[in-house]
């Protein structure tokens, strides 16, 4: 019993000082579960949907533009989006609650290449119990969440490597 009240509270810290940029969500996505399925329309009028990304290696991130760790974060992912896109990584940016005009102007700003989506009322965050800004969740080519990572975690190149190694014969 007191080993797991001590993994709790450790759980409690950690969620509390990697989800600084502070949203509450809904329930909570599971490793190992297949991902829910959602279709969207990005920023540009594309439409797509999870399923169609089947095959594919996905990093689903949740972001907003009041959270510094997503803006430092985005360019760092878009070079691991365009080194990787033609060997099958596709990254899905779910902007929760800011405005089509803010999205755009960020995403010219950064020149980013992957979809920016918007998540203007929280919904599909909540359908993933995102639970604090940024989170990422790495869905493998089957639709399987392979990772959750919330909070600033991508500070390197490195970092983002060794995740997709398993995943790509060579990610950097």
């Amino acid at each position: 019993m007191r080993n797991r009240l001590q993994k709790g509270i450790a759980l409690s810290l950690f969620l509390s000082v990697f989800s600084s940029c502070g949203y509450k969500g809904g329930e909570e996505a599971r490793i190992g579960s297949t991902a829910p399925h959602f279709q969207y329309q990005d920023i540009n009028t594309r439409r797509g949907s999870l399923q169609d990304l089947k095959g594919k290696v996905v990093l689903l991130r949740f972001w907003a533009n009041w959270c510094p760790y997503c803006k430092f974060e985005m360019p760092r992912i878009d070079r691991f989006y365009r080194l990787l896109g033609h060997k099958g990584f596709e990254v899905i940016a779910v902007n929760v609650g800011d405005s089509l005009g803010i999205v755009e102007t960020v995403g010219a700003e950064m020149n980013l290449h992957f979809p920016l989506i918007l998540d203007p009322d929280g919904k599909l965050a909540k359908t993933y119990g995102v639970k604090g800004i940024p989170t990422n969740f790495l869905i493998d080519r089957q639709g399987i969440i392979r990772e959750i990572l919330i909070g600033e975690f991508f500070t390197e190149d490195r970092i983002l490597d060794d995740l997709l190694k398993p995943y790509f014969s060579k990610a950097s």
